[in-house]
C-alpha cells in the first residue's frame, strides 16, 4: 500500500498492510535534526510519514519580530511552540458579532500550502486538512472567557456567530475537496482538560452539539473522513461525537489517565483511535529503547483488527529528542505490520 492508501484504509475500518502514522505538528528543529530541513512538507516526505496535517494560509501583519496581527484580527505573540499565543481578539462585544467580517474563504494564497503538498505528494501520501468544528473559532474570535460565558449571557448572538463559523469552515472544505481532492479533515478544537470538559455536558449539548453535528455531517457529505482531536478526559462528550459521525479520535490522552487498551475495548468497534506515545514522557526524557517499548505496548493494545493510527499523544514539539522520535518511527515499522 502507499501511505495514502494506508491512511484511507484504516479510516474506512479496513485492515491496512501496516499501522499508519502522522503528527499534528513536527517541530522545525526536530525535523531539521533528523532530515536537514525545516519545511514541514519536506520533513514528512523525507521521514516517509503517511500523512501531513496542514492548515489554511492567512496573512500576518508584523508589529515586531515576535508580534503580529493575523488576517482574523487577532494579535498574537510567538512563544517558540507550534502555536502563537493570542493577546487580543477581534470581537470585543458579542452583541456586535454581526459586524465582524470573516476572511475571504477563497482569498489570494489561501490554499498555497495545501496545493504545494498535494502537488508534491500526488497519490502517494495523504494530505489532512485541518479545520474547525466550532469551539476553537469562538475562542479565537472572543477569547477564552467570553467563549465560555457568552453562551450563557447572550445565547442568541453566540449561536449566530457559531453558525457563521460553521458555515465558513464548510466553505473552506468545499473548496479544498473540489480543487485539491482532499479526503481527510481533522478538527483540532479542544474542549476538555485532564479533569474533564471545560463546558458542562448539558451546556455543550444545548449550545455546541448542534453545530458540531452540522459541521461533521457537512464534512462527511463532501466524502471526507473526519479525525476529531481533543486533549483531556473526553469521555463525557465522546458519545455525542461518535453519534455525529467522527471516524477517528485523537489523542487518547495518557495525561488524563486515558488508556489505549481500555479505549480499544470500549470504542474500538465504532471509531479509529490515534495516539498515544506520551509526548511529555519518554519521547522527551527516556531512552530510545524505552520509546520502542512504549510503541510495542501501544501496538499490543490497539493494533488488533485495525483501527489504530500510531502517533505522539499530541505533537512532536521542541522538547522531543530527535533520536527518540526516530526510534518511535523505526519501531512502528518493525512491529506495526499486519502482513
Amino acid at each position: 500500500m502507499t501511505p495514502k492508501e494506508r491512511m484511507l484504509a484504516v479510516l474506512a475500518r479496513e485492515i491496512p498492510d501496516a499501522v499508519p502514522t502522522f503528527e499534528w505538528f513536527i517541530d522545525e528543529g526536530v525535523g531539521e535534526a533528523l532530515c536537514d530541513t525545516r519545511d514541514p512538507i519536506e520533513i514528512v516526505e523525507r521521514l516517509d510519514i503517511d500523512a501531513v496535517n496542514l492548515r489554511t494560509d492567512y496573512t500576518k501583519e508584523w508589529i515586531d519580530d515576535e508580534t503580529y496581527v493575523d488576517e482574523w484580527g487577532s494579535k498574537k505573540v510567538l512563544t517558540g511552540d507550534a502555536l502563537a499565543a493570542a493577546t487580543s481578539h477581534p470581537i470585543e462585544d458579542l452583541a456586535r458579532q454581526a459586524d465582524y467580517q470573516f476572511p475571504d474563504p477563497d482569498g489570494p494564497g489561501r490554499f498555497a500550502t495545501l496545493q504545494r503538498a498535494v502537488e508534491l505528494y500526488g497519490d502517494r501520501r495523504a494530505v489532512v486538512y485541518n479545520l474547525r468544528d466550532g469551539f476553537s473559532e469562538m475562542r479565537d474570535l472572543l477569547g477564552y472567557e467570553n467563549a465560555l460565558i457568552g453562551m450563557l449571557i447572550d445565547p442568541a448572538n453566540y449561536v449566530a456567530l457559531l453558525q457563521r463559523a460553521i458555515e465558513y469552515n464548510l466553505k473552506l472544505a468545499e473548496i479544498a475537496v473540489a480543487r485539491f481532492g482532499i479526503q481527510i479533515i481533522a478538527t483540532t478544537d479542544d474542549v476538555c482538560q485532564a479533569a474533564g470538559p471545560l463546558i458542562a455536558p448539558e451546556q455543550y449539548e444545548e449550545f455546541l452539539a448542534p453545530a458540531f453535528r452540522e459541521v461533521i455531517g457537512g464534512y462527511k457529505a463532501l466524502g471526507c473522513r473526519v479525525i476529531k482531536h481533543c486533549d483531556g478526559d473526553v469521555l463525557p462528550l465522546l458519545p455525542i461525537w461518535i453519534e455525529a459521525g467522527i471516524d477517528c479520535l485523537d489523542p487518547i490522552d495518557p495525561g488524563a489517565g486515558m488508556d489505549m487498551g481500555d479505549m480499544k475495548a470500549r470504542f474500538g468497534d465504532q471509531i479509529v483511535l490515534k495516539g498515544n506515545i506520551d509526548c511529555t514522557g519518554d519521547l522527551c526524557d527516556g531512552t530510545e529503547e524505552q520509546v520502542r517499548q512504549e510503541v510495542r505496548e501501544c501496538l499490543a493494545k490497539g493494533m488488533a483488527g485495525g483501527g489504530l493510527i500510531l502517533s505522539s499523544s499530541n505533537t512532536i514539539h521542541r522538547g522531543v529528542k530527535p533520536e527518540n522520535y526516530r526510534a518511535m518511527l523505526e519501531e512502528l515499522r518493525a512491529s506495526g505490520r499486519y502482513e
